[in-house]
């Protein structure tokens, strides 16, 4: 939708700055040609349309076609962030990236650099542990025991089933080696939550929490955190050796969580990609298809 406003708002700020527009296809080959005449670019019944309840906006709104404009392309700039494994692989390029900084900076016993690089460190780990399926789950599940413990029946019912549901969506929705195995654990839940038997869902998801808490992946990222202090504080000592010591053992656990991801990462990013770019390949494929047919038929073998 918003690519389509955007079109609409080009061909009505072309209308508003174009002083003269003839294309050729406007003009008969047996008419001799006239002095150039303002005219506007043609748009489309549904395009005309959708332009009138655009200018009917901008006047309710007070807004110019120019602030529409950029609105629709922040909006497609925001559809195209990475998000989901996508977003942890990302992060996880960046958190070993700011390893390798502070690594340099310590081995040359530069301390502002070596400050800066686990300051960002510490907020890239913190982000990242929040991508992390097992963390989102988890969040759902605390969200559904609030309403539990805190709304009245009713809407207890309907706050926590909707947070249950949205738990189960990010399991289906995660990579395997990333997801653990409490989506059957959770419907159960979900089941006793819409039958009014709160207190038992509750207890249930206490459990599924105790079993997120033990995840391998978050884990990982909590001791990669704790790796993160012990740099500060060996930082903070100037014990160079140590901080080294403790930015190899942090690289290490980052390498191991990338390989845990990475290929389930690559298969997702391929099949994002030919999805991406199939539209465009395939209608140059047609043309190179159609003149290897016709090649045998334009040079026909010489007779013998």
């Amino acid at each position: 939708m918003m690519r389509v406003i955007s079109s609409v708002v080009a061909v009505v700020l072309c209308m508003l700055v174009i002083v003269g527009c003839q294309p050729e296809q406007q003009v008969a080959p047996t008419v001799p040609l006239q002095a150039p005449e303002l005219q506007a670019p043609r748009i489309s019944t549904e395009q005309e349309q959708l332009l009138e309840e655009i200018l009917e906006y901008t006047k309710q709104t007070g807004s110019t076609l120019e602030e529409l404009a950029e609105e629709a392309r922040r909006r497609e700039a925001l559809a195209q962030a990475p998000s989901g494994v996508g977003a942890v692989d990302e992060d996880l390029r960046v958190a070993k990236a700011l390893v390798a900084a502070a690594r340099s900076g310590a081995a040359n016993k530069q301390a502002e650099k070596t400050t800066a690089a686990l300051g960002r460190l510490v907020a890239t780990l913190r982000a990242l542990r929040a991508e992390i399926p097992a963390a989102v789950i988890a969040q759902h599940l605390e969200r559904a025991l609030i309403a539990i413990s805190n709304l009245p029946a009713q809407q207890a019912v309907s706050a926590a089933s909707s947070s249950l549901l949205a738990a189960i969506d990010t399991a289906m929705q995660a990579p395997a080696p990333l997801v653990p195995e409490v989506v059957d654990s959770i419907e159960r839940a979900k089941g006793k939550v819409d039958d009014e038997q709160l207190q038992p869902a509750a207890e249930q998801v206490l459990e599924i929490l105790a079993e997120l808490r033990d995840d391998a992946t978050v884990k990982l990222l909590d001791t990669a955190s704790g790796s993160v202090r012990g740099a500060q504080d060996a930082l903070q000592r100037a014990a160079w050796p140590v901080l080294i010591a403790e930015l190899d053992q942090l690289e290490a656990m980052l390498s191991q969580l990338q390989e845990k991801i990475g290929e389930e990462t690559t298969v997702i990013a391929g099949e994002q990609e030919a999805a991406a770019t199939g539209a465009e390949q395939e209608p140059a494929a047609k043309p190179g298809a159609e003149t290897t047919t016709e090649s045998p038929e334009a040079n026909p073998p010489a007779p013998e």
